[in-house]
């Protein structure tokens, strides 16, 4: 039976919007029944159950006295809020969670989401790279009305919210999905005939599941369906590095190419990277897993 959420009248400066406050009110709106008022009328808002990003109060990160994470970075309103609510809500989506497994995924949550828009709202430019990167409070930015148009502003924030709920939400619902996919993970392990080689029967998130089940990093490739074809892809290790690349022969190779070097009749593609082949078959992909594993290791 889906829990009921408690009413809260939750409060906000109005005027223009950044991803700080945008970002606290989703994850208020994910775990309560809100009444919002956007104000900065101090006789209005010291009505209200929660207050943030204004008012002084203790989620309001503009006065001298900041408070910071332990790398340095300081908290802005949704850091405040989610460091109050986050475990909070976690726990209402989820009842089942341990201890240890609400921490990694408030963890998660804060590292991935929450302490980007905390410090561009506390002016660290961490967004200065070569490449520009369109990060989430740009994208949160750009839902104010524009200087030439009527659009109601509250609409907008609303809208804005509403993004940030689909990204707050789809971001904890993988970690579910990680934790739930842990028994499959072990079972396709403990089934392995060949020690360098996890099949999958199929795609779920492997890697962390992996990491700790794999204590003597034996593993070297993973094999899964996909819609219609096999893909063969080299396992990573938690800095993101190949364990062993597939055959540098392959890279980037095609069809006729890819088959004529593999001896596989039936191969697809291979990536330029070295990371992923793909067949039609799983007798296919069974073939080129095996010539992997057997060729010496490449850089």
């Amino acid at each position: 039976m889906k829990r009921q959420k408690k009413f809260k009248r939750i409060g906000t400066h109005n005027g223009k919007f950044h991803a700080d406050e945008v970002i606290a009110t989703a994850i208020l709106t994910e775990l309560f029944d809100v009444e919002l008022t956007r104000t900065r009328d101090e006789s209005i808002l010291k009505e209200l159950d929660i207050v943030y990003d204004v008012g002084g109060g203790k989620f309001d990160h503009h006065g001298l006295i900041k408070k910071y994470r332990e790398d340095g970075t300081p908290y802005a309103a949704c850091g405040l809020i989610w460091e109050k609510f986050g475990k909070e809500l976690l726990k209402f989506k989820r009842e089942s969670l341990s201890e240890e497994e609400i921490q990694s995924i408030f963890d998660y949550i804060d590292k991935s989401i929450i302490e980007g828009a905390d410090a561009l709202d506390n002016g660290i430019w961490i967004d200065k790279t070569e490449i520009p990167l369109l990060h989430i409070s740009a994208i949160i930015e750009k839902f104010n009305p524009l200087w030439n148009s009527d659009k109601d502003e509250n609409e907008a924030f609303n809208e804005a919210v509403e993004l940030a709920r689909t990204i707050l939400n789809n971001a904890i619902e993988y970690k579910f999905s990680v934790l739930d996919s842990k028994e499959h993970v072990l079972r396709a392990y403990k089934n392995r005939t060949i020690p360098e080689l996890l099949i999958l029967d199929r795609y779920c998130p492997y890697s962390s599941s992996l990491r700790e089940i794999d204590a003597k990093e034996e593993v070297l490739y993973v094999i899964y369906p996909r819609e219609d074809s096999y893909a063969l892809q080299s396992i990573r290790d938690e800095n993101k590095i190949d364990k062993k690349k597939l055959p540098k022969a392959w890279a980037g190779l095609r069809g006729e190419e890819l088959a004529a070097v593999t001896g596989v009749p039936d191969a697809i593609f291979c990536h330029t990277g070295r990371f992923i082949a793909i067949t039609e078959t799983r007798e296919g992909i069974m073939k080129l897993a095996k010539i992997a594993i057997e060729a010496p290791k490449e850089d």
